[in-house]
């Protein structure tokens, strides 16, 4: 969650250059207003470091980049989406169609401790 971490994010991060993982960014203008990467694991994909800058959330901007990635994520065979969510965006993901549903216990270390696993099938 904004403010809540000093985490800062780096271009060159080997993670968003790995195979499969593809970052996409969320401007309106010139602006950049959120952030999230998509990892595809065969049909399952793995959204993560969603962020939207926080002078511009509960906007509607949330919503635009999850429609986003889940229209590309179809596009590009997935059927599964999941997510390690910070507790206080379950809210936005429940109104978004996800569930809570846990993926995988092994995430929920380091900078997922405390997260919520939450899933939505795309396609079926």
């Amino acid at each position: 969650a904004p403010g809540r971490h000093s985490i800062s994010y780096d271009e060159n991060h080997p993670d968003d250059r790995a195979d499969g993982n593809t970052p996409f960014l969320l401007f309106e203008n010139e602006e950049p207003l959120g952030v999230a990467r998509l990892d595809e694991r065969g049909e399952t994909g793995i959204v993560r470091l969603v962020a939207i800058v926080q002078h511009k959330q509960r906007k509607g901007y949330g919503l635009r980049l999850n429609n986003f990635i889940e229209a590309e994520a179809k596009r590009r065979g997935v059927r599964i989406l999941r997510v390690n969510a910070a507790p206080d965006a379950v809210g936005f993901y429940l109104k978004a169609g996800w569930s809570e549903k846990l993926w995988d216990p092994t995430e929920l270390v380091g900078l997922g401790q405390g997260a919520i696993q939450m899933e939505k099938v795309i396609c079926e």
